[in-house]
């Protein structure tokens, strides 16, 4: 009786009641053996935190007279980690901060060569608008920019400790000019011996 009062009472102890969290705060769970939520929102913080004070969206619409329209796929960020992650993880609070700043609009319904368009509804709309008035310009407009970006990672080990280097890369392309005038690199390295929570 004794025993198993104490392996409940243990067992009680060591377990957490499930209960909510802030997204990517102290409280998450630090994994070294994966991408987690944190490192997400840190890459894209920093990757889009570069490109708006990079003034190209700002000196396109000085010499245009609009706001630009910027192309970016889930698939065209690349993951070549060991890590399974969503993209649109990635990419959706990349979109987010993007058109927070009011600085570029996210093209849609572009399909171009690429394969269908990101909102299939909206270029079905496009494409009736288009036939009803065949003067207008086109059933979508063609992109200024792009982006694309890639994930990798380098993992080390030294006993019971270990190392992962995470590289999100991200980079513009001008269309009209097919030239690169921006891209940004941000690194993570999270170092341990097990995953933890606010390590």
């Amino acid at each position: 009786m004794r025993i198993t009062l104490l392996i409940l009472l243990v067992s009680a102890v060591g377990c957490t009641p499930a209960h909510r969290i802030q997204t990517g705060g102290p409280e998450s769970i630090t994994s070294t053996s994966q991408i987690d939520m944190q490192d997400v929102r840190d890459a894209a913080s920093g990757m889009i935190q570069g490109l708006l004070e990079s003034g190209e969206f700002q000196a396109f619409k000085a010499r245009e007279g609009r706001v630009p329209i910027l192309l970016l796929r889930d698939h065209a960020i690349v993951n070549d980690t060991s890590s399974r992650m969503p993209m649109p993880m990635l990419t959706g609070a990349i979109k987010e901060e993007l058109l927070r700043s009011k600085l570029v609009l996210i093209a849609s319904t572009y399909k171009g060569v690429a394969g269908n368009a990101m909102d299939a509804e909206a270029a079905a709309n496009a494409r009736r608008r288009a036939i009803r008035n065949p003067s207008a310009d086109g059933a979508s407009p063609v992109p200024d920019y792009s982006l694309v970006g890639s994930i990798t990672e380098l993992r080390n080990r030294a006993g019971s400790t270990r190392e992962t280097n995470l590289q999100f890369e991200m980079s513009l392309t001008d269309w009209w000019i097919n030239l690169q005038p921006w891209t940004k690199v941000v690194q993570i390295t999270k170092s341990g011996d097990r995953p933890s929570v606010g390590f």
